[in-house]
């Protein structure tokens, strides 16, 4: 490959490669502020609070443990990953954790103000999913895990969804962590949400190929 050639794969990753960093750190903001809103977490968030809790550790200590857990049986089922997967479980935790630190977002004490910051956060995670996911570099682990676990049993994607954050809430709650109000505006409208997101920015998420390690690399080695 040329010099040029190069440069130009180089620059093309360098863009996808920022557009993750963007969608993570806008999906970290919209996530902590539905931790501060205080009025019930969405699904996931509930186990990852009721780990930290449980085990000690900060949420995004708790976050990458379980977005590796994850990761880890949708490989065991045969589902691949890609370079923002990986990014997607490490620097989402850091930012989550950092702002946390910070203290930038406040939490709320009253219900208006708790459901105003709970559907900014979930705006929020709306925007940043789509930044992550035009990148095209590998879906998040608890997506893989859906899409495994639907392939492996020849269900739907969404029964796999239902089934799997309806225990993983049951865990997070016997863990400590805060079911509410929040949590059912989360189950029920984050779905929708994206879908009104993704057609307003006019993003056909399930028409774009998410790139595995190895077609990364292949790509590296190929035209290097």
């Amino acid at each position: 490959m040329t010099t040029a050639g190069t440069r130009r794969l180089s620059g093309a990753y360098g863009r996808r490669l920022l557009s993750v960093g963007l969608g993570l750190a806008v999906s970290a903001v919209g996530i902590v502020m539905m931790l501060q809103a205080n009025i019930g977490l969405e699904p996931w968030s509930v186990l990852q609070k009721g780990l930290s809790q449980t085990l000690g550790i900060t949420y995004g200590t708790a976050s990458v443990l379980v977005g590796a857990a994850a990761i880890g049986v949708a490989v065991a089922c045969g589902e691949g990953f890609g370079v923002g997967t990986i990014l997607n479980i490490v620097l989402c935790a850091i930012f989550i954790d950092l702002l946390l630190a910070l203290g930038w977002i406040p939490q709320m004490t009253a219900l208006l103000p708790g459901v105003v910051m709970l559907l900014g956060g979930l705006e929020l995670l709306a925007l940043g999913t789509w930044l992550y996911m035009r990148a095209g570099l590998g879906a998040g682990p608890r997506d893989a895990l859906m899409v495994a676990l639907a392939r492996r049993s020849g269900r739907s994607v969404g029964l796999c969804r239902a089934v799997v954050e309806l225990g993983v809430i049951l865990l997070g709650w016997l863990l400590g962590g805060q079911v509410g109000l929040g949590t059912v505006l989360s189950a029920v409208g984050l779905g929708s949400l994206f879908n009104l997101n993704f057609a307003l920015l006019r993003f056909q998420a399930s028409q774009l190929h998410q790139e595995n390690v190895k077609e990364t690399l292949s790509q590296w080695r190929n035209n290097g």
